[in-house]
């Protein structure tokens, strides 16, 4: 029986359902308010980009006072439209660009999550902490932050204070990194498709490379975008790996189906954008609808770096001082080897 049908039989069954509904819309209304205040602001400041406005304006909100439970729920879906945006974001990058935008990118990625999982592996030796949260913290550094330290947690059966250490120092670096790393790329005068792939690559969580990447210019956020895609569909493979290690070393269970292993931990939307960027290259899309795609997935980013700003408190950030080193160490070390892959293989 449908939700339609359920509803002719009981007039009443939709409204709970439209009560849910209805108890977003003051959370989206704050993020849409805060993404265009940074819009608002950013044109007073020379040579900065409203991202980082609204990341900020997010931030003091969530640090000086409790969010009130209303506005929660709505607040709490900056990752959906996160998502949603780069899908849309397919409409204006046709398969062409995103293979030559990914080819160098494909290299610059699989050494970085190498460098990360290695130095993260020997800096956690040096400082005497568990090689799991050792893992977690490379994985995070090299893969995509939160969401892969929550898929390898559960596959290498990490404890609960090992992932909660990993993640704390995986969202300080990324809250320092979103305004540092565009700061310093217009100090040293790089070029938006050279900081594009440093930030593609040097950056953890989805989001906060997105950022990074709009927060110096558009193109090369764009660029960021493509970069990071690459990283995150390598992800179920990393965190495969990383559980076969394990399991043979007799330290976890054994991973009884690959393939369905893999598919869980692939992110969906990455075959949602690669499908509208197919579409797009074959002129499936007028302009006018690629205009049309390109200023929601403007407007669904807004949203995105709003809600980044109110999940970075500074109260959730507070790890241990030795996974905090090894985390900045794993950090320093993957940033510095990128610009130098990147200046080799891209160019000043």
């Amino acid at each position: 029986m449908s939700t339609l049908q359920k509803a002719a039989v009981n007039p009443n069954g939709l409204l709970p359902t439209l009560g849910r509904g209805l108890g977003y819309i003051p959370g989206l209304a704050l993020l849409l308010g805060i993404g265009y205040a940074g819009k608002l602001i950013a044109p007073l400041v020379p040579h900065t980009e409203y991202v980082l406005f609204a990341i900020a304006i997010g931030m003091i909100i969530s640090n000086t006072m409790t969010l009130p439970k209303i506005f929660v729920p709505g607040a709490k879906t900056y990752e959906l439209w996160l998502k949603t945006g780069i899908v849309f974001m397919g409409g204006s990058l046709a398969l062409q660009n995103v293979a030559k935008i990914g080819g160098p990118g494909i290299l610059l990625v699989v050494v970085e999550i190498l460098v990360s999982i290695v130095v993260a592996h020997y800096l956690a030796k040096w400082f005497k902490l568990k090689e799991k949260l050792g893992s977690l913290i490379g994985v995070g550094v090299g893969i995509c932050g939160v969401s892969a330290i929550i898929g390898a947690s559960g596959a290498i059966d990490a404890d609960k204070d090992d992932q909660g250490y990993a993640i704390a120092t995986i969202l300080l670096f990324g809250a320092v990194m979103v305004f540092a790393l565009p700061l310093l790329g217009h100090f040293l005068g790089l070029s938006d498709k050279f900081f594009g792939f440093w930030a593609g690559v040097s950056v953890d969580n989805t989001a906060e490379t997105i950022a990074t990447g709009f927060a110096f210019s558009e193109a090369a956020g764009k660029v960021a975008t493509v970069v990071k895609l690459a990283r995150n569909t390598l992800m179920g493979l990393v965190i495969l790996g990383m559980a076969l290690w394990y399991a043979q070393r007799g330290l976890t269970g054994v991973v009884k189906n690959k393939a369905k292993f893999l598919w869980d931990r692939f992110p969906k939307f990455v075959l949602g954008f690669l499908a509208v960027s197919a579409l797009a290259t074959v002129g499936f899309f007028s302009a006018g609808q690629v205009k049309a795609m390109t200023a929601i997935s403007k407007w669904l980013f807004t949203m995105t770096f709003a809600g980044v700003g109110l999940s970075m408190r500074f109260s959730d950030m507070k790890a241990g001082i030795k996974p905090f080193l090894v985390g900045f160490g794993v950090e320093a070390v993957v940033t510095l080897v990128n610009f130098a892959l990147v200046t080799l293989l891209i160019g000043l």
